[in-house]
């Protein structure tokens, strides 16, 4: 079972300077999903249900920003459209050993333990 965590607004305005999360996310564990979305999200909502039920997925932290209800919306917002070009929600980054490597949009769980929690 994993808990989602969330971000520090230290943690969200870094990667608003920055254009990435630092290392402090993408290398808290082996395996890291931030999974973007806001609460309104009815994809996200499906998500939400599987999204914590992820056995089998070793050394893993999943970060969740639900970016409508931060102060910064706006500044996350731009970083979001227009440095990663991703409009559509939920968005996820998949980061291995700190190097993201996969990024998506709403998934099933099945795509989600292809793409993350079966041995790479």
């Amino acid at each position: 079972m994993v808990n989602p965590k969330s971000l520090t607004n230290e943690q969200l305005m870094y990667a608003i300077r920055n254009g990435e999360f630092g290392s402090d996310v993408t290398a808290s564990r082996h395996k890291v999903a931030v999974v973007m979305t806001q609460d309104w999200c009815s994809e996200w909502k499906r998500m939400e249900a599987w999204l914590c039920d992820m056995s089998g997925c070793d050394d893993l932290d999943i970060y969740l920003v639900v970016y409508n209800k931060l102060d910064c919306f706006q500044d996350f917002l731009r970083l979001k459209e227009n440095q990663w070009r991703n409009d559509q929600i939920p968005y996820v980054r998949y980061y291995e050993n700190g190097s993201l490597f996969r990024v998506s949009n709403a998934v099933p769980q099945e795509a989600f333990s292809r793409f993350f929690c079966l041995s790479r």
